[in-house]
């Protein structure tokens, strides 16, 4: 059970990771504003930002405006996700799993952001 709880925890992480990505190289803030569609600007409901299940049942789609959403989004989510579940496999609950998870994910961000700086050069 506990694998799952890290498991889902890794991916809501992975989720905010997102947020980082998008927002962090436009100097906007990762705090404040709700989160919504890059296309048509309208603000997402909860519902429509359930890691990775979300991304499933709207068929990689924004429910209003119908505009792709790309795999970018559930990709982070879920490699976060299945990270912190292979951590805590390695490491079990303790002091190393944490600093392990906050480290990968803070690289994981950084390598996403590079990633889009690159594509959009």
């Amino acid at each position: 059970m506990m694998n799952v709880l890290v498991f889902v925890l890794g991916l809501v992480v992975g989720s905010f990771l997102n947020v980082c990505i998008y927002r962090v190289p436009r100097k906007e803030s990762v705090v404040v504003g709700a989160s919504h569609c890059t296309r048509c600007g309208r603000n997402l409901k909860w519902y429509d930002m359930v890691p990775v299940l979300s991304y499933i049942l709207l068929k990689g789609r924004c429910r209003f405006c119908k505009g792709r959403i790309s795999l970018r989004y559930p990709a982070v989510e879920f490699l976060n996700g299945i990270t912190w579940l292979i951590l805590h496999i390695i490491f079990g609950l303790s002091v190393w799993f944490v600093i392990s998870c906050i480290v990968v994910s803070f690289i994981y961000c950084i390598l996403f952001m590079c990633i889009l700086k690159a594509q959009q050069s």
